[in-house]
């Protein structure tokens, strides 16, 4: 009863992080500033300043001025500024001024958007454009008789 007992080893459980809340910029809120954030964050007040995280959401009551970077970002509100993102949402309330680079872009009939939408490869499959080759000019020497290069000889 007293005595030490012999300690079991407990089977090793991942511990793999829990996905945290959103960090949410409330209605009533006004932030000056720049936000960061590894997880998601949510406005539905009013930020002047970049936005760093991996989802965000703008609701519609929302207003965002500054830099946007993130994978995913879903807009209702108002963006004005610039957009980096895997995948950009304009809902139909959304009113958008900025320059938006995408892998994919997603804008709903009502949707405002005005600005410049560049698409930008995934990482992993970034384009290779090949190789042009000049063209080298056909020299004709006085005298001779222009002749068209066969399309053999001019593959080769």
């Amino acid at each position: 009863m007293f005595s030490p007992k012999k300690q079991t080893s407990k089977p090793e459980t991942s511990t793999a992080p829990k996905p945290a809340a959103p960090s949410i910029i409330s209605s009533d809120l006004s932030i000056n500033g720049n936000l960061n954030s590894g997880g998601d964050i949510q406005v539905d007040g009013t930020v002047e300043g970049d936005i760093v995280s991996k989802k965000l959401t703008v609701s519609s009551s929302a207003t965002v001025r500054g830099a946007i970077e993130a994978e995913t970002v879903v807009i209702a509100g108002s963006v004005t500024g610039q957009i980096k993102a895997r995948h950009v949402t304009l809902i139909k309330t959304a009113r958008v001024i900025a320059d938006v680079v995408q892998e994919r872009l997603s804008i709903e009939p009502g949707a405002f958007f005005e600005g410049n939408c560049r698409h930008f490869p995934p990482e992993g499959e970034k384009k290779v454009l090949p190789r042009l080759e000049p063209i080298k000019p056909t020299v004709q020497r006085e005298g001779e008789a222009a002749s068209a290069p066969s399309p053999i000889a001019a593959g080769s």
